[in-house]
């Protein structure tokens, strides 16, 4: 049974508040705050409306239009967060289709770097999947230009320096991989690093191997979702692939890390000798796949000198998803020595200069 998440010490998240944070797990289209997104609706006048099916795919009936439509942030921010009853890419659905366009892009970076700077960040990485991003034309050089020009003008706004992840779905073939890191590589110095991210079951990141191993002999840093959705077994499998055969120079959730081994395979000696990062997200993980936040053993990974650091993964897609939350959590725990170290580590592993 899960533990519920709830603040029992103000004054400490108060503090937590006011120490800079370096956020290198951050995905934009899941960062967007509701008030933000419902802006952008009234300003291109175009409506958000519920999805037709739930989650399992069943129709959901409404008597008209107007009743599916979203139209204030308050409902639009339920929404998001009620991933029991929609699919993953139903909830993403209002930030994504405000992204398709040079004017969106500019739009939504600036809307990121006004987010982050209220929240006290001003450096972080944030990642995004071009191939989502293409319903209006745009090709992925393209949406990564608008992108990185976006990101400009919200450091101009607000001081807030914003290095870009290229994102691809797993899921997609391998000819569509094949092109998204191909658009990444054009853009060395703006874009840091490539991820594989998306469903993981059925998706082993050996799938992408030809594709990634075009960034071996360049600038980009290669980052991993793995062993966040699979079987314990396979997870480890995929964390282990993602050491040796991938190259990673960041694995994100990374569940079931603390055991130490894929069968024979020591996965922490892997990690150090690499000097690869842990991307933990635990606020995301305690919301899908673990009861309490205390299952991912951060300690243990911390003691066995793991570069753990502590991230919100999509902070408008669920309650307590603000950056500071899963710090606040995590320093609960394991205490004041624990949050120095994770943020010693988020600095201390940034991708790019």
């Amino acid at each position: 049974m899960k533990e519920p998440l709830k603040i029992d010490d103000p004054s400490y998240l108060e503090q937590l508040k006011s120490i800079k944070l370096y956020p290198n797990h951050l995905h934009w289209d899941g960062s967007i705050p509701a008030d933000y997104i419902m802006e952008l609706s009234r300003r291109r006048d175009r409506k958000i409306l519920l999805p037709l099916e739930d989650i399992e795919g069943w129709p959901i009936k409404y008597d008209s239009e107007e009743e599916r439509a979203i139209t204030d942030a308050e409902s639009l921010s339920r929404f998001q967060k009620n991933l029991r009853q929609y699919r993953m890419f139903d909830v993403f659905r209002p930030a994504l289709m405000f992204m398709q366009t040079k004017e969106d892009l500019i739009d939504m970076a600036v809307f990121l770097t006004d987010y982050l700077r209220s929240r006290n960040i001003y450096k972080c990485e944030t990642r995004f999947a071009p191939q989502f991003h293409l319903e209006e034309g745009l090709d992925p050089d393209r949406v990564i230009g608008y992108a990185i020009e976006g990101f400009k003008k919200g450091f101009e706004k607000n001081g807030v320096g914003v290095k870009l992840i290229i994102s691809v779905d797993r899921s997609s073939d391998v000819s569509v991989t094949s092109k998204i890191i191909d658009a990444a590589l054009h853009f060395p110095g703006d874009v840091v690093g490539v991820d594989l991210a998306c469903e993981e079951r059925g998706n082993p990141p050996e799938k992408h191997y030809e594709a990634f191993k075009k960034t071996f002999d360049s600038p980009l840093k290669r980052t991993y979702h793995a062993g966040e959705m699979c079987s314990e077994e396979e997870n480890l499998k995929n964390i282990h692939t993602c050491l040796t055969l991938m190259r990673a120079d960041g694995i994100g959730h990374a569940i079931p890390l603390w055991r130490g081994y894929y069968k024979t395979h020591d996965l922490f000696e892997l990690m150090r000798k690499n000097n690869v990062r842990l991307e933990s997200n635990p606020v995301s993980n305690y919301n899908f796949f673990i009861e309490k936040i205390s299952d991912l053993h951060l300690d243990i990974l911390i003691k066995n000198g793991i570069l753990v650091t502590i991230n919100p993964d999509d902070p408008a897609m669920w309650e307590f998803g603000d950056p500071v939350y899963p710090l606040y959590f995590t320093g609960m725990l394991y205490g004041p020595e624990f949050v120095m170290r994770v943020l010693e580590n988020a600095w201390k592993t940034a991708f790019g200069d």
